[in-house]
């Protein structure tokens, strides 16, 4: 079994377009996205699957589109290129923009 890519991204990449471009990457390369988890509006965490192989398309493609990715050590790990590969990926965002707050609606009862 393959271990968990840890990939980490710094941008200066509007978040919502960065985030767009990095789903419809992973869509195009055969993969899929699994979650995403969205920190006011300084990171994402992305969880995707990826053929193994397509890792370093994967890479080449998001840096070509400011997004740059450090690259790891390992990045296909499996002598199958057509296997699939789980990653998160966790993207910074480097902006001049106040925190972005979202109002916490009232719960019934307290």
């Amino acid at each position: 079994m393959n271990r968990l890519l840890m990939l980490s991204a710094i941008t200066r990449r509007e978040r919502k377009d960065a985030t767009s471009l990095v789903f419809d990457t992973v869509i195009a390369l055969g993969g899929w996205i699994d979650d995403v988890q969205m920190y006011s509006n300084i990171m994402n965490t992305i969880r995707m699957t990826l053929p193994a192989g397509a890792y370093p398309r994967f890479h080449a493609l998001l840096n070509e589109g400011g997004i740059h990715i450090d690259q790891p050590a390992e990045t296909a790990g499996t002598s199958d290129p057509a296997s699939e590969r789980m990653a998160t990926l966790q993207i910074t965002f480097i902006h001049d923009e106040p925190d972005l707050r979202r109002e916490v609606p009232a719960v019934p009862g307290y």
